[in-house]
């Protein structure tokens, strides 16, 4: 007795009857959802998206709609729609701002054409409930991959059910170009980061978001046997002898990168005279190439630089050396790069480097911790900025940091 296999709406073939609990093993392995019928004599294969309500819609609650981009919006959430529709899901796609569905997620999207800014920005909002590492690694790589800015912020809400808000800022270009440089990139990677939210516990489940004919012409066909198992990597193997050569390993451009970032705390200390203005923070640098990236020098450049001063872990290079010699070992960590580093930082120029020779990895990050920036003079209506730059001599790149830290003292109304 033959049992029909069924994969969604679609009959796929037939299995013996004695094999059903190892198909069934098998493809619940995979990440189907396997629904035998024996009454029926058939068994159906549904993604493990199957069953699911996500809820999609723009973000009607958000301010300054100025530069917001309506239809270019509603388009991405439109593609959002149809990748996830194809995966199994129950999509909703709202049109308006109306009371809250009853969802397993919720997607709100919004999209801003801002004049000022260089590059693009995605930020990503979310409660406690609605991400896992995989969903902001996937969104981290995309941004890097479509040279976008990423930001994730989680919140304190009163919202019961998870959900994520994404807004997503681009300098002007025309919409034709957005669409083919950006959008349709955006709604794939936002769509891939849903999936991973949905299966980061269990990865092969993914298979079951696959269209199961894919796995089907992966394989060569025969017209004696039917379904020949023997993949065509194995045919390939049985070429003659003079054509063997045509078979090339790929080769892979070395790549020498680096992303650096800023995060910090501001701290402020209200006094009758003065208030005391203090930030403190790390700088992350981040190997994205495919080279080891070798003794890293930063500089910290900050204006007004008479009114900021800037410490930390950081050591004056004499101290260094002394340390080194009194413990007889290598000391590790930062140290300022010249001795004349305190007249440096007063005209607005920190120089840090490694103690000891430091190398970074791919996919490494080296971080220079507790930062502290002290605001001297705050003064109002004034600018505090400073930015970031590393620099590898060895392998002539220089990298600016992907954010910098800006603050504006306005008067106190």
């Amino acid at each position: 007795m033959d049992f029909r296999v069924e994969v969604g709406e679609k009959e796929a073939g037939t299995i013996p009857y004695e094999s059903l609990p190892a198909f069934t093993y098998l493809f619940r392995e995979l990440g189907f959802d396997v629904l035998p019928d024996t009454e029926n004599q058939k068994v159906q294969l549904c993604s493990a998206l199957h069953g699911k309500k996500i809820v999609i819609s723009s973000d009607y609650d958000v301010k300054f709609n100025t530069y917001r981009k309506g239809h270019l919006e509603k388009k991405v959430l439109e593609y959002i729609k149809t990748f996830l529709s194809a995966c199994g899901a129950k999509v909703i796609l709202k049109d308006g701002k109306k009371e809250s569905e009853n969802a397993d997620f919720h997607v709100y999207f919004s999209l801003f054409e801002i004049p000022v800014i260089k590059e693009p920005i995605l930020e990503l909002i979310h409660n406690s409930k609605s991400t896992n590492k995989k969903l902001l690694d996937i969104f981290h790589y995309e941004c890097t991959r479509t040279g976008t800015k990423f930001k994730s912020n989680e919140v304190v809400s009163g919202a019961k059910k998870p959900f994520i808000n994404i807004q997503i800022m681009y300098p002007v270009i025309t919409d034709e170009d957005f669409w083919e440089k950006l959008g349709e990139k955006y709604a794939m990677s936002i769509t891939i980061g849903i999936l991973a939210r949905f299966h980061e516990s269990s990865p092969l489940s993914v298979l079951s978001l696959v269209p199961i004919e894919i796995f089907s012409n992966m394989f060569v066909h025969s017209e004696n046997t039917g379904v020949n198992l023997e993949p065509t990597m194995q045919k390939e193997k049985r070429l003659p002898e003079k054509k063997k050569f045509l078979v090339k390993k790929p080769t892979f451009p070395k790549r020498k990168e680096a992303e650096v970032f800023l995060d910090y705390h501001i701290f402020i200390e209200e006094h009758e005279d003065r208030n005391k203005i203090k930030l403190i923070g790390n700088l992350h640098i981040k190997n994205i190439g495919t080279e080891v990236l070798r003794n890293p020098v930063i500089c910290l450049r900050s204006t007004p630089s008479e009114s900021i001063k800037i410490s930390g872990q950081i050591l004056p290079p004499n101290v260094a050396e002394t340390l080194g010699v009194m413990k007889n070992e290598e000391t590790k960590g930062w140290k300022y790069m010249n001795d004349e580093w305190f007249e440096e930082m007063e005209k607005g120029e920190t120089w840090i480097c490694p103690i000891q020779s430091k190398n970074i990895n791919p996919r490494q990050t080296e971080s220079l911790t507790n930062l502290q920036i002290s605001v001297l003079q705050p003064e109002e209506n004034s600018n505090i900025r400073v930015e970031a730059f590393v620099f590898f001599k060895e392998q002539d790149l220089e990298i600016s940091s992907s954010n910098q830290i800006s603050l504006l003292l306005s008067k106190k109304q």
